[in-house]
């Protein structure tokens, strides 16, 4: 029986990274390691999951060169777990806008870190937002009367507009995006 155990855990699985910390994580996904095809989407969606809660519970401790590698590593399961079929691209950017928004609760906002950049964070929401906040203020008051792809389109905004705004909120300072602003209005009208 030990047999069969070591030669699982020989092979790359979800397993093996349950016991890993958030560095030894980030370093073996930043090389970019495994392969997307060397997991099982579920496999690629339990990474994802576990490397976003590492990131949310020791962000305090990163550092430099380290959020370096867990920003990569982060980019690397969401590609992977795109590319498996576990999730899609939408998922990849809610994920990204919901993570920014728990680490800027926690940790001063970074330029120089993606998932830390005010300015990043407003790019990303702004390039994927599929409509414009005068749109989305037209549309909430009568969403239930909408044809379901535009109340999709309504609930989509919502999914990025929560954590986008929360995370410039979290950042301070001048960090906020005017862009935004309106959608701040809007948030509580959406379904």
């Amino acid at each position: 029986m030990t047999d069969v155990v070591d030669a699982a855990d020989d092979r790359p699985g979800l397993g093996r990274f349950a016991e890993l910390d958030l560095l030894g994580l980030s370093q073996m996904l930043a090389s970019r390691t495994p392969a997307p095809a060397d997991l099982a989407s579920g496999e690629w969606l339990g990474v994802v999951q576990l490397l976003t809660m590492l990131l949310a519970r020791g962000c305090a401790e990163l550092a430099g060169d380290s959020w370096r590698r867990c920003s990569a590593a982060l980019d690397h399961a969401l590609e992977s777990a795109v590319a498996s079929g576990a999730i899609d691209h939408r998922e990849t950017v809610i994920r990204r806008l919901n993570l920014s928004a728990a680490l800027l609760q926690q940790v001063p906002a970074d330029p120089n870190v993606d998932l830390l950049a005010p300015a990043r964070i407003a790019r990303l929401f702004l390039d994927e937002v599929p409509m414009a906040a005068g749109e989305a203020r037209e549309l909430a008051p009568r969403w239930r009367s909408l044809d379901i792809s535009l109340i999709r389109r309504l609930r989509y905004a919502k999914s990025l507009a929560f954590p986008a705004l929360l995370a410039m909120r979290s950042a301070g300072g001048n960090e906020f995006d005017e862009r935004l602003k309106e959608w701040a209005d809007v948030l509580p009208l959406l379904p």
